[in-house]
């Protein structure tokens, strides 16, 4: 909304809230992708090698290899050539350090594992748990903004099945099967390799093309998994080992492609989203909805590591519900070990999960998510809301440039900042919120109003049950014949409301969901009467008027402040079982998802969205 202050006291002082909210859930698509998040596939190649110990490596990968100043993550392979110690290395955005690990090794173990990394500043950073290594990065493209491909996840199947490679390549056809298209620029496929003879590499490139740099580094008669984003050259792909021979498995996971219908990636700092205990019975996980990813994501970038399995085996991770017979990493017993995944997402527009499970015994497994995939259905997955603050300027009929639009969900205040007021930009902000990409379970226009108890302090206080140039009221509270008390607070919060429906430009008021925006002091808070349940009885007449004309209620405030307002809500108040819209004050999505499992405003009601702040506009997540 318009407040950008979100002060959150929480003493006997005053707070001061954000307005403004809406809900909105993933569907079909109905737009197509942005040109922002898209995948460009460039010849594979080495992008830095040195000495990597304890203490954090800032490495340039911009503007070399084809990656350009502008692009916004990029897929790496990272080898671990040698280390000193037993441990694991750490790939992250530069000035990003958490507690996360890209892939595990032994003391003198080789071994690699792909990786897709947020670029700030055009740079990663790269550190190891113990010791030190020798650190390979392999570029095989980057995100960024322009004509390149979307990506579209799909239910894993294996597209090249135990074949037996040796050191000259074999070429890998690609499109036409596993659900790649033709027009396929690039594929996600996991890549497994067994049964080799000797200690070495399993190289995976673009058909015809054979650069110098391994997929995974394995050991003789181990089984090794990886990830590989590989480009397309007519179709295919190529694979061969460096010695001897081994046996190969592809599985796909996802393809990129010129389609407008695909989706794009939004790279996040890597973010723990799940540690949980696998079997050999599929567990769900969830991974969007949570963490700061959105619930309308359609895939998720993730580093999952196995961790104290109990048997040899594998570990397979696909989508929720299906158990293809896949695998995305193999593991000796006892062993920890990474692998990057590209699986698609299944579940509601708030909550998609994958599922994971292990070939034999029990393990504990890791999910740290570094980026995510959105369609053209919902925007960013989150809502937004603003009100008069977002006019060009004060009293001002046209639009600030400056409001999103990027909103799955729009909420929009009619009020000029107090509740006798009127929103001057109000028609281009209820066309904004109309733009709304939607793809959420909720409405893409919503309406806040502020709401307020003057009493005393009115310039128009009611005098009796009739609304002058309205209808008369049916008061529970009795008549109002002009004191300060519940009947004519009431009546006080009836009237707002009427006039907010009837005079403030709202065509058909009854077709939304209206919250009562409830703040104490500031630019937009209300004024109130010290007696909370009169306050309650305003409130309650506002939610009469607006339920008559059958439009949607809700509360948006804070527990902390609502209390202050109204004292606690008895069930036989008709705010009791409202919906909920709470204001985190945070500036993290990941604050509100959580506050979304938390308690709702009213003891009959339930959280159906959560605020937070970002780049000075109030955003919103969608909780049901």
């Amino acid at each position: 909304m318009s407040r950008l202050h979100h002060l959150f006291v929480l003493g006997l002082g005053i707070v001061l809230v954000v307005t403004g909210l809406v809900v909105v859930a993933p569907g079909a698509a109905e737009a197509a992708a942005p040109t922002t998040g898209r995948y460009f596939p460039v010849a594979t190649a080495r992008a830095f090698s040195g000495t990597v110990g304890t203490t954090p490596k800032v490495v340039t990968i911009a503007g070399r290899n084809g990656v350009p100043a502008g692009a916004t993550a990029v897929v790496l392979n990272v080898e671990v050539d040698v280390p000193t110690r037993a441990g694991y290395v750490r790939v992250t955005p530069a000035g990003s350090d958490p507690s996360v690990a890209t892939q595990e090794f032994r003391a003198g173990q080789t071994i690699s594992n792909l990786t897709t990394v947020k670029l700030t500043g055009g740079k990663v950073q790269t550190k190891l748990s113990a010791g030190s290594a020798t650190v390979h990065f392999d570029v095989s493209g980057y995100y960024g903004s322009g004509a390149g491909s979307t990506y579209t996840p799909v239910d894993a199947a294996r597209v090249f099945a135990g074949s037996k490679v040796g050191t000259s390549p074999v070429r890998v056809q690609l499109a036409g099967t596993g659900g790649v298209p033709s027009n396929a620029t690039a594929v996600a496929v996991n890549v497994a390799v067994e049964q080799q003879t000797a200690d070495g590499y399993v190289r995976v490139t673009a058909a015809g093309k054979d650069p110098s740099v391994a997929a995974q580094v394995y050991q003789r008669g181990t089984a090794v998994s990886n990830l590989v984003v590989v480009g397309l050259t007519g179709g295919a792909a190529q694979v061969k080992v460096s010695r001897g021979t081994a046996t190969v498995f592809m599985d796909v996971v996802g393809y990129y492609s010129p389609s407008t219908t695909g989706s794009v990636f939004v790279p996040v700092d890597t973010v723990r989203v799940a540690t949980t205990a696998v079997s050999t019975t599929p567990r769900t996980v969830r991974v969007t909805g949570t963490a700061g990813v959105p619930g309308t994501a359609t895939a998720v970038v993730a580093n999952v590591e196995v961790s104290a399995p109990t048997a040899t085996g594998y570990l397979r991770v696909t989508p929720s519900g299906q158990d293809a017979r896949v695998a995305t990493q193999d593991h000796v017993r006892g062993q920890e070990i990474s692998a990057l995944t590209m699986p698609k997402v299944v579940g509601s527009t708030v909550d998609r999960r994958v599922q994971a499970k292990v070939s034999a015994g029990t393990a504990t497994v890791f999910v740290d998510v570094s980026g995510y995939f959105l369609d053209g259905s919902s925007g960013s997955g989150f809502g937004a809301d603003i009100s008069s603050p977002q006019c060009a300027a004060q009293g001002s009929a046209a639009i600030s440039g400056s409001v999103p639009s990027d909103q799955a969900f729009g909420v929009v205040g009619v009020n000029g900042g107090l509740a006798n007021q009127t929103n001057s930009c109000l028609a281009p902000e209820l066309a904004w919120a109309a733009a709304s990409r939607g793809g959420t379970s909720q409405p893409k226009v919503q309406l806040y109003v502020n709401t307020a108890n003057p009493g005393s302090k009115a310039s128009v206080w009611p005098r009796s049950n009739t609304i002058p140039g309205g209808p008369t009221v049916r008061n529970p509270y009795g008549t109002c014949t002009g004191g300060f008390d519940k009947p004519c607070s009431y009546v006080y919060g009836y009237t707002r409301a009427y006039e907010d429906a009837t005079s403030r430009g709202i065509t058909s008021p009854s077709a939304y969901r209206w919250w009562l925006d409830v703040e104490i002091g500031g630019p937009t808070g209300g004024t109130w009467q010290t007696d909370t349940a009169q306050n309650r009885a305003d409130l309650e007449g506002m939610t009469a008027y607006f339920s008559g004309i059958g439009a949607q209620v809700g509360l948006y405030s804070t527990s902390y402040q609502l209390g202050l307002v109204t004292g606690p809500v008895p069930s036989s108040s008709s705010l009791y079982r409202l919906p909920s819209w709470v204001a985190t004050g945070a500036s993290s999505p990941a604050v509100a998802q959580r506050a979304c499992s938390g308690s709702p405003l009213t003891g009959g009601g339930k959280v159906v969205m959560t605020q937070y702040v970002a780049g000075g506009i109030d955003r919103n997540v969608s909780c049901v």
